[in-house]
């Protein structure tokens, strides 16, 4: 049986992915936590109810609701604060489950504020436009890789 190399051919948008700028990489999760969820709303993954991930996620949102996305910022530029090191303590699969119970809250904790989902820079539409011709096992391994990612995220 012939299997595809997802890695292999995720290569080029993970590189771009770990180029982004901070926002661009929170649209981009954005983005895919929310196509997943779409694509598989009854299969949730299992770390979406893990206590780690809700304690990070409360930490999250005791936080003044104008410095969460800072916050956010903060944990991908790899930013010394005690919520970037409770996320880094994560797994990979909690560290998606965070992503995606963000960007899938209905709480109004929404991960982005909508007018940063609709109007895209030029980085994020390329991207963007790359993912959306992924299928959902792409978008998945595209996101473990984009939240595995050791490299902190330069500050734009």
């Amino acid at each position: 049986m012939t299997t595809a190399n997802l890695n292999t051919q995720l290569n080029l948008p993970i590189d771009r992915f770990a180029q982004a700028s901070a926002q661009t990489q929170l649209v981009i999760l954005h983005y895919l936590a929310q196509k997943i969820y779409r694509a598989s709303n009854s299969a949730t993954p299992s770390a979406l109810f893990s206590q780690r991930v809700q304690t990070v996620i409360k930490q999250l949102q005791q936080l003044p609701r104008e410095d969460r996305y800072s916050a956010l910022e903060e944990i991908l530029h790899g930013v010394p604060t005690r919520l970037t090191e409770a996320y880094s303590e994560l797994d990979a699969n909690m560290k998606m489950a965070f992503w995606y119970r963000l960007a899938n809250s209905h709480r109004d904790d929404s991960l982005l504020a909508h007018g940063a989902l609709t109007s895209w820079s030029q980085e994020q539409h390329v991207l963007l436009a790359d993912l959306e011709t992924r299928d959902s096992n792409e978008l998945i391994t595209f996101l473990r890789d984009a939240v595995t990612a050791e490299q902190p995220v330069a500050i734009a």
